[in-house]
C-alpha cells in the first residue's frame, strides 16, 4: 500500500486544487487522496472486484459513520478505519462547517453506489453502453467529494440552497464530466495494454466502433461539455453579494480540481511514461487497431 501512495503523490493534485488552504486542512485533504487510490484498487484489480457480496459489506461498513449507523470496529478493514479518521478530523470543526460534512457523506454514499454498479458489471459480464458507462464513472470517479474537501480546506461559507440550485449541480456533473473523459482518453493505452475495458474509450468500440472513432465520440464529448459549461455559467443565478463571493469561489474549485487532474496525470507519466511530452505536444497516441479485450468482450477485465 505504501508504493501505492507514494506513486500517487496525490499532494502535488491537492496543492493545485486547493492553492489556498491552510496546512492541516490541506494535510486532511492530502490523507484523503492517499486513501482512495489503495481503497479503490481493491474494487478495480484486486480481491474485491469479483466478489459483490463482499464488496457491498466493505462499503457498508465505509458508510456506517458517515451515516450515523453503528458498526463495530472490528468487522472494518483498516483502509476503512482511515477514512473513519478522515472524516471524524471534518467533523471535529464544529457547527459551521455541518453543511460540508453532509456534503461529503452524501457524495461518498454516491462513490460507494458507484463502485458496487462497477463490481456488479464486472461479475455479471455485462457490455455497458456509453451513457450507461459515463452514468456509473460519474459516481465512482470520486470527484464530487473532492468538490466539498476543497470547500472545507478554502473554508467556503455557502448555505444548503446554493446545492440544490440546477447550475450549480450541472456545474458539477460537467466538472467529473471533464476529468473522466479527459482520464479516459489519456489513460486508454496503458488500460489496453492490461486488458481492461472500464473506459469509456473501449466501451465505445465494443459498442462497434473503430479505435479511431471511439476518440473522436469521446472527444466530442468532452467537447460538448466544454460548451455546455459556458452555457450553464451565462444563465448562473445571483444570490446576496457575500454568498455570490463564496459561489464563485466553489466554482473556481470544481476548474481546480479539472486542472489538478490534467496536470497530475501528465506530472505522474502513470499513463504515457516517457511519451508524455509528445502526446501533450502533437495531442496523438498509439492505440492497437484489435485489443485484446474485443475478441472475448464477455471475460473482459472491468
Amino acid at each position: 500500500m505504501q508504493k501505492i501512495v507514494n506513486a500517487c503523490d496525490f499532494s502535488y493534485f491537492c496543492s493545485v486544487a486547493a492553492p489556498d488552504a491552510p496546512e492541516g486542512r490541506l494535510q486532511t485533504m492530502c490523507d484523503w487522496g492517499n486513501w482512495v487510490f489503495p481503497f479503490d484498487d481493491m474494487f478495480d484489480s484486486g480481491h474485491l472486484r469479483s466478489d459483490l457480496e463482499t464488496s457491498r459489506q466493505v462499503l457498508g461498513s465505509l458508510m456506517s459513520n458517515m451515516l450515523g449507523k453503528g458498526c463495530d470496529i472490528g468487522t472494518k478493514l483498516p483502509v476503512v478505519q482511515v477514512h473513519d479518521d478522515i472524516f471524524r478530523r471534518l467533523s471535529e470543526v464544529g457547527l459551521t462547517y455541518a453543511g460540508v460534512q453532509r456534503r461529503l457523506a452524501k457524495s461518498m454514499e454516491l462513490y460507494a453506489e458507484g463502485v458496487a454498479r462497477h463490481v456488479e458489471t464486472f461479475t455479471s459480464h455485462r457490455i455497458p453502453s456509453l451513457q450507461d458507462m459515463l452514468q456509473t464513472r460519474r459516481l465512482s470517479v470520486g470527484v464530487a467529494p473532492l468538490y466539498h474537501l476543497v470547500e472545507y480546506a478554502h473554508s467556503l461559507q455557502l448555505p444548503d440552497e446554493v446545492f440544490e440550485d440546477p447550475a450549480i449541480q450541472a456545474l458539477e456533473r460537467l466538472g467529473a464530466d471533464f476529468v473522466i473523459l479527459s482520464n479516459d482518453i489519456l489513460s486508454y493505452r496503458k488500460e489496453e495494454s492490461e486488458g481492461c475495458p472500464f473506459n469509456m474509450v473501449a466501451a465505445s468500440q465494443m459498442n462497434g466502433n473503430s479505435a479511431q472513432e471511439a476518440f473522436d465520440i469521446v472527444g466530442s464529448l468532452l467537447e460538448e461539455s466544454y460548451i455546455e459549461w459556458d452555457e450553464v455559467i451565462s444563465r448562473m443565478p445571483c444570490w446576496d453579494v457575500d454568498v455570490d463571493s463564496e459561489v464563485e469561489r466553489y466554482i473556481k474549485g470544481i476548474q481546480n480540481v479539472v486542472q489538478a487532474n490534467i496536470g497530475w496525470s501528465f506530472h505522474l507519466k502513470k499513463d504515457l511514461g516517457a511519451d508524455g511530452p509528445q502526446v501533450r505536444k502533437t495531442w496523438r497516441i498509439d492505440v492497437l487497431v484489435n485489443p485484446p479485450y474485443l475478441s472475448n468482450p464477455g471475460e473482459a477485465d472491468y
